[in-house]
This record gives structure tokens, C-alpha cells and sequence, in this order.
């Protein structure tokens, strides 16, 4: 059974908001952002890297798009899971 990936906390959700409106380089401007190292990322960072790194992102012309939804009504199965699959496959097939 598929799991379906948490939603962001408040607190990742502000932070992101935050650094939409400054902007990292700016924030380095004006001293208000440094470099850290990976173990000093503030926790609502970890959380969010660490579900991005099983995410794979895919981006689809409108007609693929299209077509992957046709199929998908027409097998009653969700996009996401026969996106998977497709991916899974294709995969496999050259593996194998």
C-alpha cells in the first residue's frame, strides 16, 4: 500500500514563506544566512530533504499528461500509482 508523503508543519511551511520573500543570496547580504554543514540544518529542513530524497519528480508535455490520464480513468487506477508503475517497468525492462 502506497503511503502518501506528510504535509509540511507550520514551521516548515514559515520557513519556506520566509525565504521566498528574501531570498537566500540576500539573506547572506545581509548576514542573516551562513553556510552549515548538513547536521546543523534547522530540523523543519531535515524533515523536508529527507521526504524530497525518496521523491522522484517528473514533468510531463500536456500530451503525455493527457494521455496518462485517459489511461488511468480507463483502468481506474490513480496517476500517481500508474506513473509509478510505467517508471518501475521501464526500469526493469532495461536492467534486465
Amino acid at each position: 500500500m502506497k503511503r502518501k508523503p506528510k504535509k509540511n508543519t507550520k514551521a516548515e511551511d514559515a520557513y519556506i514563506r520566509d525565504l521566498e520573500r528574501t531570498g537566500t543570496f540576500e539573506k547572506a547580504d545581509l548576514g542573516e544566512a551562513q553556510l552549515l554543514s548538513p547536521n546543523e540544518y534547522p530540523e523543519p529542513v531535515k524533515r523536508f530533504l529527507a521526504r524530497e530524497r525518496r521523491m522522484v519528480h517528473i514533468r510531463l508535455s500536456a500530451a503525455s499528461k493527457r494521455k496518462l490520464d485517459a489511461v488511468s480513468r480507463a483502468k481506474r487506477t490513480p496517476t500517481e500509482q500508474l506513473a509509478r508503475k510505467w517508471v518501475e517497468e521501464r526500469l526493469t525492462r532495461e536492467a534486465g
